[in-house]
């Protein structure tokens, strides 16, 4: 008879870890960062205006484009890539992105994302944020 018990628990126990498992919060949100983000900023010091933005997809790919306007003469940088996101942007997720620029070289970034409403905060390894708008 104790031999069928602890096989009825570990059944039990087998079951509850797949339950707990698939009952996780899939929901967790990070579909938030779907979209595309803007941004622009001005150096106070010498006038550099730059702008552009970021799209992320559903299916994890991402594109960038950032123009930097600098006495009288324009700049584009572009990257398209794929993403991956680790956490909950809500809190503050890890996302990491992988692609390739307009000069052909490859680039792989890491920062924390946090999304809260429309803004989006980006902070890089350096502790520096920008902050993005949905556009």
């Amino acid at each position: 008879m104790k031999k069928y018990l602890k096989l009825l628990f570990a059944a039990i126990f087998a079951t509850l870890s797949f339950t707990l498992v698939s009952c996780g919060d899939d929901d967790d949100d990070n579909g938030a960062l779907v979209g595309t983000w803007y941004y622009a900023w001005t150096d106070p010091e010498d006038g550099e205006a730059i702008y552009g933005e970021i799209t992320f997809t559903k299916d994890g790919k991402y594109s960038t484009t950032e123009t930097d306007v600098y006495q009288g003469y324009t700049y584009v940088y572009s990257v398209n890539g794929t993403y991956t996101v680790t956490g909950d942007l809500k809190e503050g997720a890890v996302v990491y992105m992988v692609g390739v620029d307009s000069e052909g070289d490859n680039v792989d970034a890491k920062i924390i994302a946090k999304v809260a409403g429309n803004l989006l905060y980006a902070t890089d390894d350096d502790g520096d944020t920008m902050v993005f708008t949905r556009k």
